[in-house]
């Protein structure tokens, strides 16, 4: 069949297919009647039927990126993912949220693994070399713990909020976007973050200010390292989907595993609010070393609570898919 013929006998329902587009109003068709949307479905699988002939037989030829783009444009508009509402977002942390945790479980023990292996070695490292303690932590800062006014002159203190709110988050999204490079910057991060708490770690023991230390970090670093734990997580899910795609398509495989990657890492990466708001209020405060660090334990032990326990009734509803991107007919 020349390029010719074909365009002649199937432009009539490129056409109406055209036509239905411009009338779906704002991306649906649910004011349109059941006969309309089923005729919209019939143009749209005819549509790509001549896609997949034209792509065969005529793959340079410009009216096969017209149905291309034609069945790009009209595929949204019959199926759909299920949209977000206002009132999804309590169910989304209740209970999608803690689930999502617990199916990732595996790479997340392996993220915190990987987490726990830089911190031993930088312990280690400096167990091993004591003189690195001048260069890891200044004697200025020793100074501070001795007189009790480590982090009491923090100034500006929404401003230093907002900032670390900033930074953890970015720290975070590093950790789930490289998974898309095989998970090797994903795990390049857990690692160096590990390093450097457990030389600080370290240097600070010797030092004999352990208790100032982590009443410094404990009240928000509970938050912060289970985030980048969790987004970890998230970025090594995505890089063994690339691995190892087992009967899938490397892009099948990713896809099956993104949406559920995407929602976890950005309900994850929302918690960093509160850990940048201890971090820049609670830590750096005047309060006792014993009452920072009950505050940690507090933040933990709701954190794990919820992560762990929320959502294990029965599932009445499937309000989020995970496994794989939801499609419904308008």
């Amino acid at each position: 069949m020349t390029l010719d013929v074909f365009i002649a006998e199937r432009q009539g329902r490129w056409a109406a297919l055209e036509a239905a587009i411009k009338t779906a109003k704002r991306g649906r068709l649910r004011n349109q009647s059941a006969s309309d949307i089923e005729r919209f479905g019939l143009l749209l699988r005819q549509t790509s039927s001549d896609l997949a002939i034209a792509r065969r037989d005529h793959p340079d030829a410009p009216i096969t990126e017209y149905l291309n783009t034609l069945c790009a444009r009209a595929h949204p508009l019959l199926y759909r993912g299920r949209a977000w509402r206002l009132g999804a977002i309590g169910p989304f942390f209740a209970t999608a949220l803690p689930r999502s945790f617990r199916a990732a479980g595996p790479y997340i023990v392996a993220s915190l693994t990987l987490l726990l292996i830089g911190f031993i070695a930088g312990w280690v490292a400096v167990d091993v070399r004591p003189d690195l303690r001048a260069s890891l932590v200044p004697p200025s800062l020793f100074d501070e713990m001795a007189r009790g006014q480590i982090g009491t002159g923090v100034q500006d203190v929404p401003f230093a909020a907002a900032f670390i709110i900033q930074n953890n988050i970015r720290v975070a999204l590093i950790c789930f976007a490289g998974g898309m490079l095989l998970g090797i910057p994903t795990a390049f991060v857990l690692l160096s973050n590990g390093w450097m708490l457990g030389t600080v770690a370290a240097a600070v023991r010797l030092g004999g200010y352990d208790v100032q230390f982590w009443s410094l970090i404990v009240p928000h670093g509970v938050l912060e390292l289970s985030v980048i734990v969790i987004s970890g997580g998230t970025g090594l899910m995505l890089g063994d989907a690339i691995l190892r795609p087992r009967q899938l398509r490397r892009a099948d495989a990713l896809a099956r595993v993104a949406v559920r990657a995407v929602l976890l890492v950005l309900g994850a990466a929302s918690l960093l609010i509160i850990a940048g708001t201890l971090e820049a209020f609670v830590s750096p405060s005047g309060l006792p070393d014993g009452v920072k660090l009950a505050v940690g334990a507090a933040v933990g032990v709701l954190l794990y609570s919820w992560l762990l326990l929320a959502g294990r009734g029965p599932r009445r509803r499937r309000m989020f898919r995970f496994d794989r991107p939801a499609e419904t007919p308008a």
